[in-house]
């Protein structure tokens, strides 16, 4: 077969193969256009609540996904619902989804700026007023939230129930008594107590965050031991005498601490000294503050009233040598504690060794 042959015969084949594949392709039947994801917020689980003073406050992790678990990327308001019922005996009454969506109203709209201001980290935060005056009857209001992404609305969050009360005294005479060790915090209270919430916060924060300790209701001073020197501290105490949900009053004042290094280190123990050949060797422990960066030698010869310091810079280590001396005479040493920040300890008693 000549060349021209074989290369008709290449074309033929080729266009016989593609004839082909566009009828089996053209016999395949297009189904109907699948629907679009929607962006329903995944119901809410964790709705959290708390009486502080006379404001109910409520928490909840922000919406990051949807109902079928794709991320979210944002909501547009945030809706909490009440749901009113008579207190009665025992445990405080709950509502089903049925009975918030048939008598719930909605008492509060988040959105917009509203909604970015309650925005704490990955956390909402939403705080309203209580009633006032309290109902003559006990009132459970039950709550919960609905969050919305356009037209999509998720449905009913896990219910809080609160039977609100007359909040208790916050503690009065709140003071801070800075120290080496730390800030010690002391409070005067009248109220039975369940315990005494503690918060503390950097000057240049808004607000507090949760409570870094919490006391019992029968003691009134808290001992506050992480804490960095040079930074501004704020303070203030609530009283609680409920749990679950919480019952506190409302702060008791704002105490600001300057919390600077003031505080000599101190001295340490076991100071000896032992003599020798024309010399007198000192010896001693650390000081048992981790701050102290090193120590001061003062020397009172025997023919001096003064103890005059030896040391040109303060020494590291825990021994010193004293060279050069006269044999035979008595001297007497005093040791001082050095920190970083310059502050120094009282001097040591007098220790005495007599040269060989």
């Amino acid at each position: 077969m000549c060349c021209k042959a074989r290369t008709l015969l290449r074309i033929s084949t080729l266009l016989t193969l593609l004839i082909s594949a566009a009828i089996f392709t053209g016999c395949g039947k297009k189904g109907p256009p699948l629907p679009p994801l929607r962006d329903v917020p995944a119901a809410t689980t964790d709705l959290t609540l708390s009486q502080q003073g006379r404001n109910i406050l409520f928490e909840m992790t922000y919406p990051a996904t949807t109902v079928s678990g794709m991320v979210l990327g944002g909501i547009d308001s945030v809706q909490l619902y009440l749901l009113t019922k008579p207190a009665g005996e025992g445990a405080p009454p709950t509502a089903d989804a049925a009975e918030m969506e048939a008598a719930g109203e909605v008492l509060l709209s988040l959105l917009g700026t509203d909604l970015q201001s309650s925005i704490v980290g990955d956390r909402i935060q939403l705080r309203i007023p209580m009633q006032d005056p309290l109902p003559e009857e006990p009132t459970a209001n039950i709550f919960a939230v609905r969050t919305t992404k356009g037209v999509e609305e998720s449905v009913f969050s896990n219910r809080v129930t609160l039977v609100p009360q007359e909040p208790p005294s916050p503690p009065s005479d709140l003071a801070t008594n800075p120290k080496a060790a730390g800030i010690e915090l002391s409070w005067t209270s009248s109220v039975d107590a369940q315990g005494f919430d503690i918060f503390r916060r950097y000057a240049t924060e808004r607000g507090y965050g949760e409570p870094i300790a919490r006391v019992a209701g029968d003691k009134t001073s808290y001992f506050d031991r992480k804490v960095k020197y040079g930074e501004q501290y704020i303070y203030t105490v609530r009283t609680v005498t409920g749990e679950d949900p919480e019952i506190s009053s409302e702060q008791a004042g704002d105490r600001e601490v300057d919390y600077d290094d003031r505080f000599p280190p101190r001295l340490p123990k076991n100071f000896v000294a032992l003599p020798e050949q024309g010399s007198v060797r000192l010896r001693w422990d650390p000081s048992p503050d981790p701050d102290a960066t090193g120590y001061l030698v003062f020397r009172q010869d025997p023919r001096q009233s003064e103890f005059v310091q030896i040391t040109t810079d303060p020494i590291s280590g825990t021994e010193y040598l004293d060279r050069g001396l006269a044999s035979g005479l008595t001297f007497r040493y005093r040791l001082q504690a050095i920190d970083g920040a310059g502050n120094q300890s009282r001097r040591s008693d007098p220790v005495a060794a007599t040269t060989r």
